[in-house]
């Protein structure tokens, strides 16, 4: 019966086959003997992995440092047997092997010396030239003077028998060649100081040359100047309200430009405006309202000014300090300006206005005696004058009072002329002017 399974009988589906002569399987080459492989090709055992490397001998540490020189075992002794010996010597003998030094020329320096070798002598050489500094011209070199050497000094290494040690007076101590202080220097570096003490500053004069005292009390001419306005203002007051406001309006105009002028600012022309506008509008106040309410219209006038007047100063494009200091004359000159008003409510205008120029004449005048003697008698005169006319008690005291005050303002601060003819004019009559009101309708009421 013939196998179906079996391809070389032709069982199955396909019949016979006819049968192929069987080829023996190939098989790999073995490799020697003498070395086995891993079935992967890597070797069997750790051995036969080495077998590519050269062979190591196996050595102790003994042979390992055979390739090192032999140090021979020392002591600590034995270890400094290659430096020279130093042998002991002292502070001076330290020294000596210092070269020379000069002041003017630079002496040769001895080479150093090998170690372990004494020291060479070297034949004499002349002294060279000192080498040029970069920003210094050379200088001459003077003949070296030369002295033994001191009694009992070592020679010096490195120089020759015949060479001498250089002079104490060159700078240089013969033991130990250290420099000496100079006793004096010959001249100094950036010149000499005063030997005396500086003496004190004077006092520095004031601006534009002026020295003196500041304080320069206006003359007899503004004096006298003071009394005219003065007696305009008594005939306006006799002539009535009308006439004694427009002389009023005058002494407001001359106190708003030498208030201005005294305290350093002109031309102030906006100021003196706003000033001078300040007064008339309070004039014209006190001759609209009735007499019960005219001291209202002064404060309410004055008031409404000052505000004006610091909402302008406040919005001003100027620097600060600038602007305070405007603000400050600008306020002073309305509120001087528009207390002029108040001669308008006053009783004894005359005879008020008789004391203010009073006591500026007296003031004043060239007075034989010490300085204070014309402001005192002026303001005695200004009492007695009010106590003869028959006026209040206070009058003539404050109205002189206020005159030699005003006076006195006007003097400070090197006063110019213009000053003297504006300012010392109008002042006592202005710081008056309130007071005259006071003692007329407040105390004598």
């Amino acid at each position: 019966m013939t196998d179906m399974n079996n391809p070389n009988h032709g069982g199955g589906y396909g019949g016979n086959w006819p049968q192929q002569p069987q080829q023996p399987y190939p098989h790999p080459q073995q490799p020697p003997q003498h070395a086995p492989q891993h079935p992967y090709g890597y070797p069997v055992d750790d051995a036969d992995a080495t077998t590519l490397l050269p062979p190591v001998p196996a050595f102790d540490d003994a042979d390992a440092t055979t390739l090192l020189p032999p140090v021979p075992a020392f002591d600590d002794a034995a270890a400094t047997t290659l430096l020279p010996p130093v042998p002991p010597l002292d502070d001076a003998a330290a020294t000596t092997l210092l070269p020379p030094v000069r002041v003017s020329g630079a002496m040769p320096v001895a080479p150093p010396q090998h170690l372990g070798q004494p020291p060479v002598q070297q034949p004499p050489m002349q002294p060279q030239q000192p080498s040029r500094a970069r920003h210094a011209a050379p200088a001459p070199q003077p003949a070296p003077q030369q002295t033994a050497p001191a009694a009992g000094m070592p020679p010096v290494a490195g120089m020759p028998p015949g060479a001498r040690m250089p002079a104490a007076g060159l700078g240089f101590d013969s033991p130990t060649m250290t420099l000496k202080r100079p006793d004096a220097p010959a001249a100094p570096p950036h010149g000499a100081l005063p030997a005396q003490p500086t003496p004190l500053a004077a006092p520095t004069a004031a601006p534009g040359g002026r020295s003196g005292s500041p304080i320069i009390d206006p003359g007899l001419q503004p004096a006298l100047i003071t009394a005219g306005v003065a007696a305009l203002l008594a005939g306006g007051a006799a002539l009535g309200q009308v006439a004694l406001a427009l002389v009023v309006a005058l002494l407001q105009l001359l106190t708003a430009a030498g208030w201005f002028r005294l305290n350093g600012m002109w031309p102030a022309r906006q100021g003196i405006l706003l000033a001078a506008l300040a007064g008339l509008t309070a004039d014209a106040a006190v001759l609209l309202v009735d007499s019960n309410s005219d001291a209202a219209a002064v404060v309410g006038t004055l008031g409404g000014f000052f505000l004006l007047v610091l909402v302008l100063q406040t919005f001003r494009p100027s620097d600060p300090k600038e602007r305070f200091y405007a603000l400050t004359v600008l306020g002073s000159a309305t509120v001087v300006t528009a207390l002029c008003t108040t001669l308008l409510l006053a009783e004894w205008v005359p005879a008020g206005v008789g004391a203010v120029a009073l006591a500026t004449l007296l003031a004043a005048a060239p007075l034989p005696g010490p300085k204070q003697l014309g402001p005192v008698l002026g303001l005695v005169a200004a009492v007695l004058l009010g106590f003869l006319v028959g006026a209040p008690l206070a009058l003539g005291a404050l109205a002189g009072l206020g005159a030699l005050i005003g006076r006195r303002v006007a003097a400070y601060d090197f006063p110019s002329r213009f000053v003297h003819m504006t300012a010392g004019v109008a002042l006592p009559l202005a710081v008056a002017a309130p007071l005259i009101w006071m003692a007329t309708d407040l105390l004598a009421g």
